[in-house]
Formats: C-alpha cells, structure tokens, sequence
C-alpha cells in the first residue's frame, strides 16, 4: 500500500513485510489486541522525528536543582526543567514515584505527558565509567577524552562523535578501532592515518577514501591491498618516499590541494552502491555483518530489521536509532534506548522490556506513558498499579489514543526537552528558524550567545613545526563564522607527533564539516 506522509506530503510504500511486523509487534492488554497502524510519516520524517529528542553535542553551564552545585549539562540553564548532576539523579534522594498521576480521558495522551516531563528531573549528562572525561556524553568506559559525544571503550580521542574502541583520535565521526587517526569518517581498524573516509584496516595513509587493507597511500580511490600509491599510481618505495617528502612539511593549503585532487579522480571512477560488508541482503550504508536490513545507515550486527540508524545489534525491529551498546529486540519507534525487548515509541530507556510511551527509565519492564523510573513494574503516568489494574487502565488509555491518532506515533515534536538547532536533527536535517517556528517546533536562542573573539587577531603558523605551547594560551577565531576556540596541549602533541598543521575553524565547524562530507542518511 502507498501512504501520504502527513508530515511532508511525500509518498511512501507500505509492504506486506511492514504489516506483518506490525501486527507481530501489536499488544494485548485486558484481553485485548490493540493493532499498531501503518506509520503516518515517511521514514525520513521519522527519522527526523526521533532525532529532535536528542541533543549530543549542546553543553552548557548551569546549576543543579539538588544541591546547587555548578555542573555541566545538556540542558541550558534557561530550560524549565529539573535537573540534577548524574551521581545525584541515580541516587536514591529522590523517586520518581512522588510524581504519579491518574490519566485524563478528557485531555490528549501528549498534553499529560509534557506536564509530567516538566515535573521530574533530568539527568545532566548520560556517560558510564568515564575517567578525566567530563566534557563529554553519551559515552561508556573512556579515559582522558575530551569533547566526544558517542562512544565507548576509548582513550585519548578529542573532538569526536560515535568513536568505539579507539585511543588517541581527534577530528572524527564513526570510527572503530582506530589509532593515532585524523580526521577520519566511517572507518574501522585504521592506524596512523589522516583525512580518511570509509577506510578499513589501512595504516600510514593520507586523503584515502573507500580503501581496504593499504598502506603508505596518498591521495587514493577505491584501492585494496595496496601500498605505496598516489592518485591511484603505483609507485616504486624510493619514488613514493621521495613525493612523499615533496608534500612536508604539511600545510593547509597542501590538504586542500589533496583534496581537490582526490575529488578529481573520484569523478572519474566507479562508486560502490553502499558501504555495506560482510552482510547479506541489506540496503543502506554503513552496515557491518548484518543480515536482511533494509534501509539502513551505521548498523551492526543486525537481523531482519528496517530503517535503524547508529543501531548495533537491532532484531526484528523497526525505526530505532541510537542502541549501543547492547542493541534492542522486538522493537519499533525508539531511540536512544539500549537493551530493550518488545517496545515502542521510548526515548532514552535501558534495559527493561514491554515499556511503551516512556523516557528516563531504566531496568522497568510493563510500564506506559512513564519518566525517570528505575527498576519499577506496572506503572502508568509513575503511578503503581497491581497487574491486573495496569492492563484495565493501559486498555482504556490506548483506546483514547487511537480516538486521538497519537497510538503507533512517536512523540510529538512539541515533547523534546529542546530546541530544534540543538538536537541531531539539525545535522541531518537543517532547518531556519522561521521554518522550525512555523511548524510550532522549539527553537533554542541561546540567552548569552558567544560572541566573535574581537581581541588581536593570531596569526597561525603554516606548519606545525613552527608552533610551540603558547599557542594554547591564546584565543583563536574560525576563519569561516569567527566563533571562538582554543588549542588543548593534548591537541597540539597529537598534531606535532602526525606532523599536522593547526586547524583553521573551530570544533564545532569542522564537526558540521564533516556531516556534509558523509552521504545523506537516506535512499
């Protein structure tokens, strides 16, 4: 069948596959089997849906609302929600339960569910076992890491975004056991490499892109067990060292030269459909030992799912987004919600099974339209109920959602605790404001914006042998919008040890750089 995105107007097909699964997925309460509809969205406004709840990247300065301490967090101060410092938020201080409430059947499913968002706190920041690396989120087990968002297992990595088992990586988006990589896009066991893009398993290589098992390359395409190659010639050792030592002292304008020619000799080569290994019948890109996946971007380890993004270890489920470590089962219209079974439309839940309409909560398993929970069973709006009067009440509440059209839906746009500049929508889906705005979506104006650096202007030395520590007293300016930035002494070791020139804009654009560089996360 073919749907009419009510969001977009775009058509979209809905397949025999689609159905099944959501029938399969459809529960029972009360004795009753409430069928989850075709989807209203088409998979881009879905996608962009659950990525409007999450804001990796935004980190501002604020107090907690338990003790008052200054903390970090993703919640600027001028939110009107709770928040508490992340030892205090999983303390036992608090409980969530205080906050529980009957259902209205007068009012709309969204409407009481803002207003319980409002009343329980927040967690600041969401990272695990994570050592001299406040400056971070959504990251597991790290050391010494310092602005990464996404990650876990690492050491040493700056400036990054979805890093997994990697030490000593800066400048870089969806790399995998990786080291001594910079500037690196959706690469996996590489080492010692710079300006890299879909690279597996190369070392010592420069502006290499969709290149396997090489090393001592510059500036190559589509090339695999190779070494000592530029612009996609073999050379002899003596000739590559001898080019080689032509381009040092590296500078910028050297990088962007390789870079024009690399795309040069791209325009005039093959592409392949995706970079999809060692999977079968899968469609997407990015995907890594998965099979029957369709639609499908940075996945791993998947099985029998459709339309996952940074999803490892999705089965048998639909429209989920952010799952690492531990992947969800049984699932449909999640995000940010690891180790679930048998859920739907939930945001930021871990561990828990058959949790519907629900965020913040964690190690719950029966529970609807609830927040901030932990270890908890039966509840509806954080209120306990017996088994038996939890399946009479979510019964009734999902009639009033299908008389609604909110049943089978993720939340609402209206419900993120952001504003849309703030979030990951924004990178893969780039609005103004006016536009945000119109469609009565938040939007985020930072009450005390950062204002361009107006002090004397630093002149940045070509190379990187020509700059010693001072430099990382003193404020910088992005040559492109003038935010200011400053060079970290773990930065400039790292660039000195690579022979890497300073870089020219601030984290943040070289971030945004480095989106665009991607392909689109859509077919």
């Amino acid at each position: 069948m073919t749907q009419s995105c009510t969001h977009c107007g775009n058509s979209f097909d809905v397949t025999p596959d689609d159905l099944k699964f959501y029938a399969d997925i459809s529960p029972t309460f009360d004795g009753q089997r409430f069928e989850i509809p075709p989807p209203q969205k088409c998979p881009n406004c879905r996608f962009q849906n659950r990525l409007l709840f999450r804001n990796d990247r935004n980190l501002h300065h604020r107090k907690s609302d338990m003790s008052g301490k200054q903390i970090i967090s993703i919640y600027s101060p001028d939110k009107p929600y709770k928040v508490f410092d992340q030892d205090e938020w999983w303390s036992d201080r608090w409980d969530a339960m205080d906050h529980g409430r009957d259902f209205d059947f007068e009012r709309t499913f969204g409407e009481q569910f803002k207003e319980l968002t409002l009343e329980i706190p927040h967690n600041s920041l969401f990272t695990t076992n994570a050592e001299n690396s406040y400056y971070t989120n959504h990251t597991l087990n790290i050391k010494n890491c310092y602005l990464l968002f996404g990650g876990g297992n690492d050491q040493d990595c700056l400036y990054g975004k979805y890093i997994v088992d990697s030490h000593d990586v800066l400048d870089s988006i969806c790399l995998y056991s990786c080291e001594w990589c910079y500037e690196g896009i959706a690469s996996h066991g590489c080492y010692e490499c710079a300006f890299i893009t879909n690279a597996r398993n190369c070392s010592n290589c420069l502006m290499v892109e969709d290149c396997v098992s090489c090393k001592n390359c510059v500036c190559c395409f589509a090339l695999q067990q190779r070494e000592y190659c530029i612009l996609n010639q073999q050379l002899t050792k003596e000739e590559y060292e001898q080019r080689l030592k032509e381009l040092q002292p590296l500078t910028t304008q050297t990088i962007h030269t390789l870079r024009e020619r690399l795309n040069e000799l791209k325009q005039s080569l093959p592409h392949r459909i995706g970079n999809i290994v060692g999977s079968e019948d899968c469609t997407g890109d990015a995907i890594f030992n998965s099979k029957n996946c369709t639609w499908c971007f940075d996945v791993s380890d998947s099985e029998d799912s459709k339309f996952l993004a940074y999803t490892p270890k999705g089965i048998h489920s639909y429209d989920a987004t952010f799952t690492a470590p531990d992947g969800v089962q049984w699932c449909y219209n999640v995000a940010s919600t690891v180790g679930m079974t048998n859920s739907m439309s939930t945001f930021l839940c871990w561990y828990g099974d058959a949790m519907y309409y629900s965020r913040e909560c964690h190690n719950c398993k029966n529970c609807f339209g609830c927040v901030g929970l932990k270890n908890k069973q039966y509840c509806v709006f954080n209120k306990q109920f017996s088994k038996e009067e939890y399946e009479r009440t979510v019964a009734r509440i999902i009639q009033h959602m299908q008389q609604t059209q909110e049943w089978g839906e993720y939340f609402s746009p209206q419900l993120s605790l952001f504003g849309y500049n703030e979030t990951n929508a924004q990178e893969h889906f780039p609005l103004s404001k006016e536009e945000i705005l119109s469609r009565g979506w938040n939007w985020f104006d930072d009450p005390q914006p950062q204002q361009s650096y107006m002090g004397p202007p630093t002149d940045l030395p070509a190379t990187i042998d020509q700059v010693d520590e001072s430099i990382c007293q003193k404020i910088l300016a992005c040559e492109l919008t003038g935010k200011s930035y400053k060079i970290i002494p773990q930065e400039l070791s790292f660039l000195k040890k690579l022979g890497l020139p300073l870089p020219r804009r601030c984290p943040d654009q070289r971030h945004l750089d480095r989106m665009n560089a991607r392909m689109p996360r859509q077919l």
